[in-house]
């Protein structure tokens, strides 16, 4: 098990501190349970965060929103919802599957899908950079191989800028739920 993400939040005046765990396997209440001991153990050891506050230690969720490199890895091939702060060709959010979190050579960063080609037939507009071509796609001039469970056709890669991207979320699906991905 891996400790995936850590926040301070305020809530009803109280500050809580949220850390996030995860394995391939899923996460147990127990292992909520022994991570919270280790963690409490820990920050009682070092004392890094002045003041009283709650400690709470949870799995992912199945509707998680990415915010680290590492979750775009974890996540590859799920279903998931990228939000734009601008529109690109006239649509703010887009839905597919996660293909990757490129880093270009500017060390600026790319959130990559693979979308249904389905919608850009019936006229409406997905945006993209290239297009999806069975095995093998270019993203930026560079090869992307296909996410898990692929279909030749119909299929296509969508690039944005990541700092366009204001969350990319993954969505429920019950594939993901019953594999105990949550």
């Amino acid at each position: 098990m891996e400790l995936l993400d850590v926040e301070m939040l305020s809530e009803n005046k109280m500050t809580v501190l949220r850390a996030t765990i995860y394995r391939p396997e899923g996460i147990t209440l127990d292992d909520c349970a022994r991570a919270q001991r280790i963690l409490s153990d820990r920050l009682d050891e070092t004392d890094p965060i002045p003041g009283s506050y709650s400690l709470e230690v949870s799995s992912p969720g199945i509707e998680r929103v990415l915010r680290r490199p590492k979750e775009f890895v974890i996540y590859r091939g799920e279903p998931c919802q990228v939000n734009l702060f601008a529109p690109k060709d006239g649509k703010r959010v887009f839905e597919g599957r996660l293909v990757e979190l490129a880093v270009e050579p500017d060390g600026g960063e790319t959130v990559v899908i693979e979308v249904d080609d389905e919608a850009g037939r019936r006229g409406k507009s997905t945006g993209g950079k290239s297009e999806f071509k069975g095995s093998n796609a270019q993203v930026n001039g560079r090869k992307t191989e296909p996410v898990p469970g692929d279909r030749a056709g119909g299929r296509r890669l969508v690039s944005f800028d990541r700092k366009n991207v204001s969350k990319v979320k993954l969505l429920y699906r019950d594939e993901r739920f019953k594999k105990g991905r949550n």
